[in-house]
Protein backbone atom coordinates (compact mmCIF):
# COMPACT_ATOMS: atom_id res chain seq x y z
CA UNK A 1 0.00 0.00 0.00
CA UNK A 2 1.22 3.22 -0.50
CA UNK A 3 -0.18 6.43 1.19
CA UNK A 4 1.00 9.81 0.21
CA UNK A 5 0.16 13.07 2.51
CA UNK A 6 0.49 16.79 1.31
CA UNK A 7 2.71 15.80 -1.44
CA UNK A 8 4.60 18.72 -3.25
CA UNK A 9 7.44 18.29 -5.64
CA UNK A 10 9.30 20.64 -7.55
CA UNK A 11 12.28 20.57 -10.26
CA UNK A 12 14.41 23.37 -10.03
CA UNK A 13 11.86 26.55 -9.49
CA UNK A 14 9.35 24.86 -10.99
CA UNK A 15 6.40 23.52 -8.92
CA UNK A 16 4.90 20.48 -10.06
CA UNK A 17 2.51 19.93 -7.63
CA UNK A 18 1.70 20.68 -4.45
CA UNK A 19 -1.17 19.72 -1.70
CA UNK A 20 -1.54 15.68 -3.01
CA UNK A 21 -2.91 13.31 -1.06
CA UNK A 22 -4.19 9.93 -2.25
CA UNK A 23 -4.06 6.11 -1.30
CA UNK A 24 -3.07 2.77 -3.25
CA UNK A 25 -4.50 0.22 -1.88
CA UNK A 26 -4.76 -3.87 -3.15
CA UNK A 27 -7.33 -3.56 -6.41
CA UNK A 28 -6.35 -0.03 -7.29
CA UNK A 29 -4.87 -0.18 -10.79
CA UNK A 30 -4.14 3.69 -11.85
CA UNK A 31 -3.03 4.88 -14.59
CA UNK A 32 -1.15 7.72 -14.19
CA UNK A 33 -1.77 10.18 -17.30
CA UNK A 34 -0.63 13.91 -18.19
CA UNK A 35 1.34 16.20 -20.72
CA UNK A 36 4.48 15.38 -21.37
CA UNK A 37 6.54 16.94 -18.85
CA UNK A 38 3.87 17.09 -16.49
CA UNK A 39 5.97 15.00 -14.33
CA UNK A 40 4.87 11.65 -13.85
CA UNK A 41 7.78 9.90 -13.99
CA UNK A 42 9.24 12.43 -11.62
CA UNK A 43 5.68 11.10 -9.44
CA UNK A 44 7.13 7.80 -9.70
CA UNK A 45 10.17 7.95 -8.74
CA UNK A 46 9.10 9.98 -5.53
CA UNK A 47 6.73 7.32 -4.73
CA UNK A 48 9.04 4.13 -4.95
CA UNK A 49 11.74 6.12 -2.79
CA UNK A 50 14.21 7.25 -5.72
CA UNK A 51 13.61 10.91 -5.40
CA UNK A 52 12.83 12.55 -2.32
CA UNK A 53 9.62 15.15 -2.25
CA UNK A 54 10.56 18.89 -1.93
CA UNK A 55 7.25 18.57 0.93
CA UNK A 56 4.95 16.31 2.46
CA UNK A 57 5.28 12.31 2.62
CA UNK A 58 4.98 9.11 1.16
CA UNK A 59 4.73 5.60 3.28
CA UNK A 60 5.05 2.36 1.36
CA UNK A 61 3.75 -0.53 3.02
CA UNK A 62 4.62 -4.05 2.19
CA UNK A 63 7.10 -5.05 -0.85
CA UNK A 64 7.13 -2.35 -3.79
CA UNK A 65 7.91 -3.54 -7.36
CA UNK A 66 9.28 -0.61 -9.19
CA UNK A 67 9.99 -0.54 -13.24
CA UNK A 68 11.52 2.69 -14.12
CA UNK A 69 12.14 4.04 -17.76
CA UNK A 70 16.15 4.25 -17.25
CA UNK A 71 16.22 0.09 -16.33
CA UNK A 72 20.07 -1.24 -15.96
CA UNK A 73 19.92 -3.20 -12.38
CA UNK A 74 21.90 -6.08 -11.51
CA UNK A 75 25.19 -6.87 -12.12
CA UNK A 76 26.70 -7.74 -15.24
CA UNK A 77 28.00 -11.01 -14.54
CA UNK A 78 24.85 -12.00 -12.74
CA UNK A 79 23.10 -14.85 -15.19
CA UNK A 80 19.72 -13.64 -16.13
CA UNK A 81 18.03 -16.15 -14.14
CA UNK A 82 19.65 -15.96 -10.98
CA UNK A 83 18.47 -11.97 -11.15
CA UNK A 84 14.92 -12.99 -11.44
CA UNK A 85 15.08 -15.48 -8.93
CA UNK A 86 16.97 -13.37 -6.61
CA UNK A 87 12.97 -11.02 -6.12
CA UNK A 88 12.08 -14.02 -3.67
CA UNK A 89 15.80 -14.89 -2.40
CA UNK A 90 15.60 -18.15 -4.61
CA UNK A 91 19.01 -17.58 -6.18
CA UNK A 92 21.31 -18.02 -2.81
CA UNK A 93 19.57 -21.00 -1.97
CA UNK A 94 20.19 -22.65 -5.52
CA UNK A 95 23.59 -21.49 -4.90
CA UNK A 96 24.04 -22.82 -1.38
CA UNK A 97 22.29 -26.04 -2.93
CA UNK A 98 24.85 -25.97 -5.88
CA UNK A 99 27.76 -25.88 -3.41
CA UNK A 100 26.46 -28.72 -1.08
CA UNK A 101 26.28 -31.18 -4.13
CA UNK A 102 29.66 -30.20 -5.26
CA UNK A 103 30.98 -30.91 -2.14
CA UNK A 104 28.97 -34.38 -1.63
CA UNK A 105 30.84 -35.85 -4.56
CA UNK A 106 34.31 -33.86 -4.23
CA UNK A 107 36.83 -36.67 -3.62
CA UNK A 108 39.53 -34.50 -3.11
CA UNK A 109 38.00 -33.45 0.11
CA UNK A 110 38.32 -34.72 3.46
CA UNK A 111 35.52 -37.30 4.41
CA UNK A 112 34.27 -35.40 7.28
CA UNK A 113 34.25 -31.89 4.86
CA UNK A 114 31.82 -34.48 2.24
CA UNK A 115 29.52 -35.51 5.53
CA UNK A 116 29.24 -31.72 6.33
CA UNK A 117 27.68 -30.88 3.03
CA UNK A 118 25.31 -34.63 3.26
CA UNK A 119 24.21 -33.23 6.38
CA UNK A 120 23.93 -29.59 5.10
CA UNK A 121 21.84 -30.54 2.09
CA UNK A 122 18.54 -31.40 3.57
CA UNK A 123 18.29 -28.14 5.32
CA UNK A 124 19.20 -26.83 2.06
CA UNK A 125 16.30 -28.57 0.67
CA UNK A 126 13.77 -27.76 3.00
CA UNK A 127 14.67 -23.84 2.93
CA UNK A 128 14.54 -24.21 -0.87
CA UNK A 129 10.86 -25.82 -0.68
CA UNK A 130 9.34 -23.11 1.89
CA UNK A 131 10.09 -20.59 -0.84
CA UNK A 132 8.43 -22.22 -3.59
CA UNK A 133 10.84 -24.68 -4.71
CA UNK A 134 11.51 -26.15 -8.49
CA UNK A 135 7.90 -24.95 -9.33
CA UNK A 136 8.77 -21.06 -8.52
CA UNK A 137 12.03 -21.59 -10.99
CA UNK A 138 9.54 -22.86 -13.48
CA UNK A 139 7.36 -19.80 -12.89
CA UNK A 140 10.23 -17.91 -13.55
CA UNK A 141 10.87 -19.52 -16.55
CA UNK A 142 7.42 -19.02 -17.69
CA UNK A 143 7.21 -15.50 -17.30
CA UNK A 144 9.99 -14.62 -18.89
CA UNK A 145 9.43 -16.76 -22.01
CA UNK A 146 6.14 -15.25 -22.06
CA UNK A 147 8.06 -11.26 -22.00
CA UNK A 148 10.16 -12.56 -24.53
CA UNK A 149 12.87 -13.93 -22.59
CA UNK A 150 13.88 -17.72 -24.03
CA UNK A 151 15.53 -20.44 -21.69
CA UNK A 152 19.01 -19.93 -23.76
CA UNK A 153 19.11 -16.49 -22.94
CA UNK A 154 18.45 -17.24 -18.94
CA UNK A 155 22.06 -19.13 -18.37
CA UNK A 156 23.56 -15.80 -19.80
CA UNK A 157 25.41 -13.33 -17.74
CA UNK A 158 23.50 -9.72 -17.73
CA UNK A 159 25.91 -7.59 -19.35
CA UNK A 160 25.69 -9.78 -22.43
CA UNK A 161 22.30 -8.80 -23.15
CA UNK A 162 20.82 -5.64 -25.01
CA UNK A 163 19.27 -2.75 -23.32
CA UNK A 164 15.82 -4.29 -24.26
CA UNK A 165 16.66 -7.69 -22.93
CA UNK A 166 18.12 -5.92 -19.87
CA UNK A 167 14.75 -4.42 -18.85
CA UNK A 168 12.28 -6.99 -19.98
CA UNK A 169 14.57 -8.98 -17.19
CA UNK A 170 13.88 -6.61 -14.57
CA UNK A 171 10.20 -6.48 -15.93
CA UNK A 172 10.09 -10.41 -15.12
CA UNK A 173 11.92 -9.83 -11.62
CA UNK A 174 9.47 -7.24 -10.13
CA UNK A 175 6.14 -9.98 -11.85
CA UNK A 176 8.01 -12.84 -9.98
CA UNK A 177 8.86 -10.87 -6.85
CA UNK A 178 4.96 -11.16 -5.99
CA UNK A 179 5.07 -7.25 -4.91
CA UNK A 180 2.30 -6.43 -2.82
CA UNK A 181 2.22 -2.86 -4.67
CA UNK A 182 4.06 -2.29 -8.33
CA UNK A 183 4.99 0.87 -10.48
CA UNK A 184 5.54 0.20 -14.04
CA UNK A 185 7.00 3.20 -16.01
CA UNK A 186 5.91 2.48 -19.70
CA UNK A 187 6.50 -1.89 -19.42
CA UNK A 188 5.31 -2.57 -22.84
CA UNK A 189 8.49 -0.70 -24.07
CA UNK A 190 10.57 -3.42 -26.02
CA UNK A 191 8.22 -5.85 -25.98
CA UNK A 192 6.49 -7.83 -28.91
CA UNK A 193 2.87 -8.20 -29.38
CA UNK A 194 2.40 -11.32 -28.05
CA UNK A 195 3.79 -10.21 -25.34
CA UNK A 196 2.14 -7.28 -24.46
CA UNK A 197 -1.34 -9.28 -24.91
CA UNK A 198 0.23 -11.44 -22.12
CA UNK A 199 1.22 -8.86 -19.58
CA UNK A 200 -2.40 -7.00 -19.88
CA UNK A 201 -3.75 -10.26 -18.77
CA UNK A 202 -1.76 -10.75 -16.32
CA UNK A 203 -2.17 -7.37 -15.02
CA UNK A 204 -6.02 -7.57 -15.22
CA UNK A 205 -5.99 -9.80 -12.25
CA UNK A 206 -3.07 -8.55 -10.46
CA UNK A 207 -4.45 -8.56 -7.07
CA UNK A 208 -1.60 -5.96 -5.65
CA UNK A 209 -2.09 -1.88 -6.25
CA UNK A 210 -0.81 -0.85 -9.30
CA UNK A 211 0.58 2.03 -10.92
CA UNK A 212 0.92 2.28 -14.80
CA UNK A 213 2.56 4.63 -17.18
CA UNK A 214 1.41 3.66 -20.60
CA UNK A 215 1.73 5.20 -24.37
CA UNK A 216 -0.41 1.67 -25.16
CA UNK A 217 -3.83 2.75 -24.97
CA UNK A 218 -5.29 -0.48 -25.27
CA UNK A 219 -3.33 -1.52 -22.07
CA UNK A 220 -4.38 0.76 -20.20
CA UNK A 221 -8.26 0.57 -21.00
CA UNK A 222 -8.06 -3.04 -20.29
CA UNK A 223 -6.46 -3.08 -17.00
CA UNK A 224 -6.90 0.32 -15.41
CA UNK A 225 -10.04 0.83 -12.88
CA UNK A 226 -8.74 4.82 -11.91
CA UNK A 227 -6.96 7.54 -13.67
CA UNK A 228 -4.94 10.08 -11.70
CA UNK A 229 -4.29 13.03 -14.54
CA UNK A 230 -1.18 15.11 -13.66
CA UNK A 231 -2.25 19.03 -14.37
CA UNK A 232 0.87 20.73 -14.97
CA UNK A 233 -0.39 24.25 -15.29
CA UNK A 234 -2.78 23.90 -12.14
CA UNK A 235 0.32 21.89 -10.20
CA UNK A 236 -2.16 19.13 -9.48
CA UNK A 237 -3.74 16.04 -9.70
CA UNK A 238 -6.84 14.87 -10.53
CA UNK A 239 -8.05 11.67 -9.19
CA UNK A 240 -10.89 9.14 -11.27
CA UNK A 241 -12.29 6.60 -9.34
CA UNK A 242 -13.53 5.40 -12.52
CA UNK A 243 -12.38 3.11 -15.84
CA UNK A 244 -11.05 4.78 -19.16
CA UNK A 245 -13.67 4.80 -21.48
CA UNK A 246 -16.08 6.68 -18.26
CA UNK A 247 -13.19 8.71 -17.71
CA UNK A 248 -12.40 10.02 -21.13
CA UNK A 249 -16.29 10.91 -21.24
CA UNK A 250 -16.13 13.11 -18.45
CA UNK A 251 -13.02 14.83 -18.47
CA UNK A 252 -14.59 16.20 -21.68
CA UNK A 253 -17.38 17.38 -20.19
CA UNK A 254 -15.85 18.92 -17.29
CA UNK A 255 -13.32 20.54 -20.02
CA UNK A 256 -16.40 22.47 -21.76
CA UNK A 257 -17.59 23.52 -17.94
CA UNK A 258 -14.33 24.92 -16.92
CA UNK A 259 -14.32 27.33 -20.14
CA UNK A 260 -17.56 28.43 -19.45
CA UNK A 261 -17.00 29.29 -16.52
CA UNK A 262 -13.51 31.03 -16.91
CA UNK A 263 -15.24 33.22 -19.87
CA UNK A 264 -17.87 34.18 -17.32
CA UNK A 265 -15.49 35.05 -14.43
CA UNK A 266 -13.39 36.69 -17.26
CA UNK A 267 -16.05 38.59 -18.71
CA UNK A 268 -17.02 39.99 -15.19
CA UNK A 269 -13.17 40.69 -14.07
CA UNK A 270 -12.82 42.62 -17.39
CA UNK A 271 -15.60 44.50 -16.60
CA UNK A 272 -14.47 45.31 -12.85
CA UNK A 273 -11.03 46.19 -14.08
CA UNK A 274 -12.49 48.55 -16.80
CA UNK A 275 -14.28 50.54 -13.98
CA UNK A 276 -11.09 50.40 -11.92
CA UNK A 277 -8.99 52.42 -14.47
CA UNK A 278 -11.63 55.33 -14.65
CA UNK A 279 -11.30 55.72 -10.90
CA UNK A 280 -7.47 55.50 -10.29
CA UNK A 281 -7.55 58.94 -12.42
CA UNK A 282 -9.22 60.28 -9.19
CA UNK A 283 -6.87 60.48 -6.26
CA UNK A 284 -9.95 60.33 -4.02
CA UNK A 285 -11.31 56.95 -5.85
CA UNK A 286 -7.58 55.56 -6.04
CA UNK A 287 -7.75 52.84 -3.13
CA UNK A 288 -10.93 51.66 -4.15
CA UNK A 289 -10.20 51.05 -7.93
CA UNK A 290 -7.20 49.27 -6.23
CA UNK A 291 -9.27 46.95 -4.63
CA UNK A 292 -11.50 46.59 -7.64
CA UNK A 293 -8.53 45.11 -9.73
CA UNK A 294 -7.84 43.08 -6.38
CA UNK A 295 -10.95 41.46 -6.74
CA UNK A 296 -10.54 40.93 -10.59
CA UNK A 297 -7.36 39.12 -10.00
CA UNK A 298 -9.03 37.03 -7.20
CA UNK A 299 -11.92 36.36 -9.60
CA UNK A 300 -9.80 34.79 -11.94
CA UNK A 301 -7.56 33.11 -10.08
CA UNK A 302 -10.54 30.78 -8.28
CA UNK A 303 -11.74 29.61 -11.74
CA UNK A 304 -10.41 26.42 -12.14
CA UNK A 305 -7.51 25.87 -15.05
CA UNK A 306 -7.89 29.89 -15.55
CA UNK A 307 -5.75 32.17 -18.34
CA UNK A 308 -3.95 29.70 -20.24
CA UNK A 309 -4.67 27.28 -18.01
CA UNK A 310 -8.01 26.84 -19.69
CA UNK A 311 -5.98 25.50 -23.30
CA UNK A 312 -6.41 21.96 -22.99
CA UNK A 313 -3.32 20.32 -22.36
CA UNK A 314 -2.08 18.48 -25.25
CA UNK A 315 -0.93 14.99 -23.12
CA UNK A 316 1.47 12.19 -24.06
CA UNK A 317 -0.68 9.29 -25.90
CA UNK A 318 -3.03 8.33 -24.55
CA UNK A 319 -4.39 11.76 -23.76
CA UNK A 320 -8.56 11.78 -23.51
CA UNK A 321 -10.11 15.17 -22.79
CA UNK A 322 -10.23 15.72 -18.91
CA UNK A 323 -12.84 14.13 -16.67
CA UNK A 324 -14.61 16.21 -13.37
CA UNK A 325 -12.91 16.57 -10.33
CA UNK A 326 -13.07 13.79 -7.87
CA UNK A 327 -11.90 14.96 -4.21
Amino acid sequence: MITVHDLAIRVGARLLMSDVSFQITAGDRVGLVGRNGAGKTTLTKVLSGTLDPSEGSVEVTGELGYLPQDTHSGEDTEPVLSRILSARGLDGIFKKLRRAEEEMGDMSLTEARREKAMNRYPRIEAELDAAGGYAAEAEAKRMSANLGLPNRLLEQELGTLSGGQRRRVELARILFSQASTMILDEPTNHLDHDSIVWLRDYLMTYRGGLIIISHDVELVEHVVNKVFYLDANRASIDMYNMGWKLYQRQREDDEKRRKREWSNAEKKATQLTAQAEKMRAKATKAVAAQNMLKRAERMLDGVEGSGSRTASPRCASPSPPRAARHR
